[in-house]
């Protein structure tokens, strides 16, 4: 197991590092970072030379990196123009905010798919199974974008039953919260059905009904926890989709999180900020998929004995 550990620990390692190096560049194969900070049409040369100067763009890009590299792990972010504050504090106010507008997603994803994925997976052919089914086929095709939009007229402009933006208590999350669950209900629905369908019909679930379990007995000890094995791995990348899908949920509702604090950057061209919230993104799905895979090695005997 700590072999599996270590190993799992220097690959995210390994990963971050490569994130680290396709941030830098990717934020300056866009253009010249001055140029996206000053509008050209406003600012003449010198202005933009100065500019160049302030950021240390002059330098070689081999010498900008290993500042960047080393600001990185001091803590130090930058400053971001737009909210006129430093980056990792404006990170740092938005990300509550977030988290628990991804935590709620997947609250109602799990609270939804997994009852229904394994009642529908215990009763194949019948009516809660076609249930099952058509619910895991509309969460799969149904536009995230669209949904909300939908929300926002019936709930907010006809019914005036939630706030239609801003955050202004737990209603605000409500719809959406929902509206951001709805891909991950198609996905885990349809992994616990099909998780539950396979476990059943292995031997050991037979030799488990010979020996006199009651049906309660075997749900809970042996399907229950051998399906959720294959759920914890597709639960860790569900929670890494929920943080993008923030980008475009928490714009359409005004939702002061990382989300729209990354696409507020994009609009006002603040490149200090895009770079430190992507790097942050990145950061925090490694961190997700180290923690799942750590989840995995304790519930699966044999990656253990591995």
């Amino acid at each position: 197991m700590q072999r599996y550990l270590w190993a799992r620990l220097l690959q995210s390692l390994l990963l971050l590092a490569g994130v680290l190096v396709l941030v830098f560049w990717l934020v300056r194969l866009t253009g010249d970072p001055a140029a996206l900070l000053i509008a050209r049409d406003f600012a003449d040369t010198a202005q933009l030379e100065e500019m160049r100067q302030a950021l240390g763009l002059n330098d070689p890009l081999g010498v900008q990196f290993v500042r960047y590299a080393g600001d990185v792990f001091s803590g130090e972010l930058g400053y971001s123009l737009r909210f006129r504050q430093p980056a990792r504090e404006a990170i740092l106010a938005a990300l509550p905010i977030t988290l628990l507008l991804s935590t709620a997603a997947m609250a109602i994803a799990l609270g939804v798919a997994v009852p229904l994925g394994i009642w529908g997976g215990n009763h194949p052919g019948s009516w809660i199974d076609g249930l099952t089914r058509l619910v895991g086929l509309l969460g799969q095709v149904t536009p995230t974008f669209w949904l909300a939009m939908i929300l926002i007229w019936l709930f907010a402009v006809q019914l005036r039953w939630l706030p239609s933006f801003g955050v202004d208590g737990p209603s605000s999350f409500l719809m959406p919260a929902f509206a951001l669950s709805i891909g991950a209900v198609g996905q885990l629905v349809r992994l616990t059905r099909a998780a539950v369908l396979e476990i059943r019909s292995e031997d050991y679930i037979r030799t488990a009904r010979s020996k006199g379990l009651s049906e309660y007995a075997v749900g809970a000890q042996h399907i229950a926890r051998n399906a959720s094995i294959a759920l914890v791995s597709v639960v860790g990348i569900q929670f890494t989709y929920l943080l993008a899908g923030s980008v475009y949920i928490e714009s359409v509702f005004a939702i002061p999180g990382i989300g729209w604090m990354l696409n507020e950057s994009i609009r006002n061209r603040d490149f200090v900020m895009v770079q430190s919230l992507t790097l942050f993104i990145a950061t925090f799905a490694i961190l997700i998929h180290l923690a799942t895979d750590i989840a995995y090695g304790v519930l699966d005997p044999r990656i253990r004995h591995r």
